[in-house]
């Protein structure tokens, strides 16, 4: 993991400015470093708050210190932006709606 010079700074002196200084690292969930690997395969759960408490607050630490991965965790949160605001622009027309509602109708009724 990329710490930034600050950081190692910080944790070279006992703590990183946030009281976490002066208790056991393997106790505590930002201590303990994930790979960059870890955290980018969690950031969808991530951003969408399915992570436990800890895993929460480890994957939350990596994107805060690694320098490397921060750029995909705001690549992300910036697509899911967009993909939102697309959604609220335009909506399929009533008639196509309708259609659409019919041949679900018609394929259920097929399963039945």
């Amino acid at each position: 993991m990329i710490m930034s010079f600050l950081g190692r700074v910080k944790r070279l002196l006992g703590g990183n400015g946030d009281g976490h200084q002066d208790h056991d690292e393997d106790d505590c969930p930002e201590c303990r470093p994930i790979s960059c690997m870890e955290a980018l395969e969690r950031v969808h759960e991530y951003l969408d708050g399915e992570l436990g408490e800890v895993s929460h607050s480890e994957v939350e630490h990596h994107f805060s210190m690694c320098q490397r991965c921060y750029p995909h965790l705001r690549l992300e949160e910036r697509f899911r932006d967009i993909l939102h605001q697309s959604q609220t622009q335009e909506k399929a027309p009533d008639h196509l709606r309708q259609q659409v509602l019919d041949l679900l109708a018609a394929e259920a009724g097929k399963m039945n």
